[in-house]
């Protein structure tokens, strides 16, 4: 498909997460974040770009620069976030996990669009988001820590 369409994409992950959800295995738990997590947080923005770490050598600062068209900007933060939480826990995210919400996920193979059914209970949740605020401060703490090893781009 010409054009940047990203039809294909769309249809493939579509049905890819459609099967994760009906098909995940039941010992093991899955932590759904929606939209209206990410679309309140927000990160790359002043706050990183303004650490030490964010010099004109940061990779993550010059990606940030270049996708939302100019410096101090920030962007909506759903895979930040959802890393964020895979690793740390929701605490780490400023969210908490939902407890009285039994059911489960459905996704529609084709169209992606999704929605929680109620049901009994299940492997399956979702996060709630606290703080927005501090769930952004916590990605940018983490891009302003710099690099464990080497000092930078091109060092070993």
């Amino acid at each position: 498909m010409g054009g940047g369409s990203n039809q294909h994409n769309h249809l493939v992950a579509s049905a890819a997460s459609s099967y994760v959800a009906n098909n995940w295995p039941s010992e093991s738990q899955i932590i759904w974040s929606g939209f209206e997590v990410g679309i309140k947080v927000q990160s790359g923005g002043a706050k990183f770009q303004k650490c030490a770490a964010s010099n004109a050598s940061n990779p993550i600062r010059a990606a940030m620069v270049s996708y939302e068209q100019g410096p101090n900007k920030s962007r909506y933060s759903w895979d930040p976030l959802t890393t964020l939480i895979a690793v740390r826990g929701a605490k780490a995210g400023a969210c908490s996990e939902c407890v009285k919400c039994n059911g489960k996920n459905s996704i529609d193979p084709i169209t992606g669009n999704n929605k929680w059914i109620p049901g009994p209970r299940t492997n399956q949740t979702y996060l709630v988001l606290e703080d927005p605020e501090a769930a952004g401060d916590a990605i940018d703490a983490l891009l302003c820590q710099g690099p464990v090893r080497g000092g930078g781009p091109g060092r070993a």
